[in-house]
């Protein structure tokens, strides 16, 4: 191994001076002993993994996926999805005082460019009303057959996700939406639910025992998957009334009462085939990072070898100062433009499902996380050190299983917080789920990934 290293020499007091009289002519002085500081810094470890299956994902997002495509390169992927809804818990007198409920429609909202595919390609959708209430948890192999009538559609629609045909004032909008008509007995039914049982509106799953939700499906077409970024249902109702001035007078409302949310169950229901040139990758020894439920990269980190390291080159003294690894990704090619996932964590292969189960963020000894940086093509996880000194405390009872990994691609929902009293920022995971956003994959390097040790040897002269 080769380690490159810095010396800072500084002078510290290991006795007193010696005190003496004024008349005293003899050379007592002071002792003295130097402290020589060592920074030592050894990139000399190797990475190694390969790709494993990973298509069965939770999904723990109110990010939905609706279309299909088949891209060269990546292979067949489509997607429909259920969602139940959130109802809220209380709704406005205009809504009480209603005189009829004109109409129900589902809304689905999407940012522009939130797509995979030809943007100008019609595709069709139907929507179900599921027929039993979803049960926890759920995956991305879900069967919805048993959930829904399949000879009862409530709504279709035809879409398309470019601006072509939009006013300039919806250009300009930070979305675009896809209305579906839903048959006016659904409105009443919410409606009158409400007016009957209104606190049930304060219980999602009381809710979803009246109403379980919908199923959305793709009907016809290909060459596009759409994330829809929001979905609710409006209700559209009017109330008859006299104004100040004595005349009839007709209000019309739109309310947003009904809403897909992460707090009540919804799933992407993903099939996806594998292109035989990734395979073919695969089988090379290229380790393929590809979503959603495609494929993760198992991992061996050289634990051991940076122990020893560590032992054979520190004295007693020693201080590890950070323990970090940088990996290396690049596009694979392919006619879509399907680039890395933006985050990955890194979790011990153990602990993955447990991670996802519990809804847990990272620990920083057992998980951690990185985000893709496009100015280095790298996915950076910063420091391990908690994790190295962790495992080094247990060094005799250590397995594989304490540094065998898993990296698979996550959405992370972090916030930056300024702390006014130290002046610093600092960061703050809320929370981590498996990434079903739209397709992603990327080539991993792990032969040419740096893992850094950095420890200051503090020896006495």
């Amino acid at each position: 191994m080769k380690f490159n290293h810095f010396i800072i020499i500084a002078t510290s007091i290991l006795s007193s001076a010696f005190l003496y009289s004024c008349g005293d002519t003899d050379a007592i002085g002071t002792s003295l002993m130097q402290a020589e500081n060592t920074i030592i810094i050894e990139d000399g470890f190797n990475l190694t993994g390969h790709s494993v299956e990973n298509n069965k994902v939770q999904s723990r997002t109110s990010m939905l996926l609706i279309g299909s495509f088949d891209a060269e390169g990546y292979g067949h992927f489509e997607s429909d999805f259920v969602t139940q809804f959130m109802p809220v818990a209380h709704i406005d007198s205009t809504l009480t005082s209603a005189t009829a409920i004109d109409s129900v429609k589902l809304k689905m909202m999407f940012a522009p460019g939130n797509f995979v595919g030809d943007s100008i390609i019609p595709m069709g959708l139907e929507v179900f009303r599921l027929t039993e209430d979803l049960k926890a948890p759920i995956f991305s192999d879900f069967d919805p057959s048993s959930y829904f009538d399949a000879s009862n559609i409530i709504g279709s629609t035809v879409y398309d996700a470019s601006n072509l045909e939009l006013s300039d004032s919806l250009k300009q909008l930070d979305h675009r939406d896809i209305y579906v008509d839903l048959p006016l007995e659904l409105g009443t039914e919410l409606f009158n639910l409400y007016k009957s049982s209104p606190q049930i509106y304060n219980d999602p799953q009381a809710f979803a025992k009246e109403f379980p939700g919908l199923y959305v499906r793709n009907s016809y077409g290909a060459g596009r998957v759409t994330q829809i970024g929001a979905a609710m249902l409006q209700l559209y109702y009017h109330y008859n009334t006299i104004n100040p001035e004595g005349n009839d007078t007709t209000y019309n409302y739109i309310g947003n009462f009904y809403s897909a949310t992460p707090e009540v169950l919804s799933n992407n229901n993903i099939d996806y085939e594998i292109s035989q040139i990734l395979k073919d990758k695969v089988a090379q020894g290229q380790q393929l990072i590809v979503a959603p439920a495609g494929l993760d990269v198992e991992m061996q980190f050289p634990l051991l070898d940076v122990i020893n390291y560590y032992r054979q080159n520190s004295g007693h003294l020693s201080v590890i100062n950070n323990l970090t690894l940088s990996i290396p990704a690049i596009d694979i090619s392919n006619e879509y433009g399907i680039d890395p996932p933006a985050q990955l964590l890194m979790v011990l292969k153990k602990d993955k499902d447990k991670f996802f189960e519990n809804s847990e963020v990272t620990d920083g000894i057992t998980s951690f996380y990185a985000e893709f940086s496009e100015e280095t093509d790298t996915y950076d996880f910063s420091s391990l050190r908690s994790y190295l000194l962790d495992a080094m405390k247990r060094e005799a009872e250590l397995t594989p299983d304490d540094f065998t990994f898993i990296l698979t691609p996550v959405t992370v929902d972090a916030e930056t917080v300024y702390d006014s009293y130290s002046g610093a920022y600092s960061n703050y995971v809320k929370s981590i789920v498996p990434y079903v956003q739209q397709p992603a994959m990327a080539r991993l390097h792990l032969d040419k990934a740096k893992i850094i040790l950095t420890f200051t040897d503090q020896r006495i002269n």
